[in-house]
């Protein structure tokens, strides 16, 4: 017990919360970069460590595993996508605007779109349950006056397919063309 209690005192000025909750962010940030160049399943946690500049140790003090780690990454890169939606929307046109952001946003992350759009369909449960908390904030910027949660569900498809197929293109049309592709699904979700 006094060893715990030792390692749990302040160090640097830090408590040990503090502490733990700065490597558990690095961590996660280290994961968005190794899974972008690497891939889901190429990722390794001795290369998400040396990222981070922290020990396996660490990893598993605040991770169970790496597809845990690979969830709070997920979760990071659509909150920041989100974010960057909400920041780019066009006052004017504010649906052709968040699609604008959504797909400039990942053509200009190639690595995070491929892996965070690619790899996770189809996966587990609180991967599923993650994509749809922003799937729902998704159709709100998309579709604001959508109808009927059908309509939601075949527009955010819609959006979301051509995405994907465009990642495979490995980004041939401009996000323009993408843009324009997906914009009348947005406008029949809404009953334009």
């Amino acid at each position: 017990m006094a060893v715990m209690e030792k390692e749990r005192r302040r160090y640097g000025g830090a408590s040990f919360e503090d502490r733990l909750s700065e490597r558990r962010e690095r961590l996660i940030r280290a994961a968005v970069e190794v899974f972008g160049r690497a891939g889901r399943d190429g990722a390794t946690v001795a290369a998400i460590c040396a990222q981070a500049g922290l020990t396996a140790r660490y990893f598993y003090e605040s991770f169970p595993s790496r597809d845990a780690l690979f969830l709070e990454a997920y979760r990071l890169v659509q909150r920041e996508l989100l974010a960057e939606i909400e920041r780019n929307r066009d006052a004017e046109n504010p649906v052709r605007g968040a699609l604008t952001a959504f797909y400039a946003g990942l053509a200009a992350h190639p690595g995070l779109a491929r892996v965070f759009l690619l790899d996770p369909h189809g996966r587990e449960t609180a991967m599923q349950d993650a994509g749809r908390e922003t799937a729902t904030r998704l159709v709100k910027l998309f579709a604001p006056k959508v109808q009927t949660h059908l309509a939601a569900a075949g527009m955010l498809g819609a959006v979301v397919d051509i995405a994907r197929r465009w990642i495979e293109s490995d980004f041939a049309e401009p996000v323009e063309t993408v843009v324009a592709t997906a914009l009348p699904f947005a406008q029949a979700a809404a009953g334009n």
